[in-house]
């Protein structure tokens, strides 16, 4: 990760910033999905089925650019006329430095994005009102002008063409400027794969031992009442005689 990429790092909000430490200890991560396909000699490229003359960087997104309004089909079609690309790389262009970079999606938010590109560069990203985001899931040549044929996606991924905004997993090529420090995306060509969430497994339950039924305890019999003794009757007095004796 370059210095200049930690400096923007530090003004990212605190959910990029763990996003981005994130993506550091994973390592490979999402971006480790999409392969190299294509010659690096910076002239030609033969992958995906075309072959033909390559347009430098700084010609074919100007170009590009600047017919996106009237036609944006034939400024993918130049596109993907440009010589290979497979990472980040910047050039100065008039008073200008321009950005490109292909890469994955690490983390997004409604103002920022962070970009992982295949050799585990990170790269955040602005955008503003001016930022034209264009889904290629659907387009054939969209997808050629985003891969660049530097990328292959896996042929079983279905794609969600009708999102609008990015999330974390999405494959991206992003084309800007670099104003004041910052990344400022002009353009944001992405494909984003259809998320599968995997069916929860049902943990089975125990089974419960039946208990042996208890077994009823033997009824005390009750103890027999003692029969209360008799009272015994009191002993009489005798009379006393009173008088003289005769």
């Amino acid at each position: 990760m370059t210095s200049r990429s930690k400096r923007g790092i530090r003004r990212a909000s605190i959910r990029l910033r763990l996003a981005i430490a994130g993506a550091v200890l994973v390592g490979g991560g999402a971006a480790g999905v999409v392969a190299v396909a294509a010659s690096h000699n910076g002239v030609q490229a033969q992958s995906a089925g075309y072959s033909h003359q390559m347009l430098s960087e700084t010609k074919a997104l100007s170009s590009a650019m600047n017919g996106w309004n009237k036609s944006p089909t034939k400024s993918l079609t130049t596109l993907t006329q440009m010589t290979p690309m497979r990472t980040f790389d910047m050039m100065s262009w008039h008073k200008h430095t321009l950005a490109v970079q292909r890469g994955t999606v690490v983390a997004a938010e409604r103002n920022a994005f962070v970009i992982k590109s295949t050799n585990h560069q990170l790269e955040l990203w602005y955008v503003n009102r001016g930022t034209k985001f264009f889904n290629v899931g659907a387009s054939s040549v969209g997808m050629r002008a985003m891969t660049g044929g530097t990328m292959v996606m896996p042929g079983h991924m279905k794609m969600n063409s009708k999102t609008k905004v990015l999330a974390r997993g999405d494959f991206v090529f992003i084309f800007g400027q670099r104003i004041k420090g910052k990344l400022i995306a002009q353009l944001v060509l992405f494909a984003a794969p259809v998320k599968v969430t995997p069916k929860p497994t049902a943990t089975p339950s125990m089974t419960a031992t039946p208990t042996a039924p208890a077994t009823p305890s033997m009824t005390a019999t009750p103890s027999m009442t003692a029969t209360p003794s008799m009272t015994a009757t009191p002993t009489g007095t005798a009379p006393a005689f009173s008088g003289n004796n005769s």
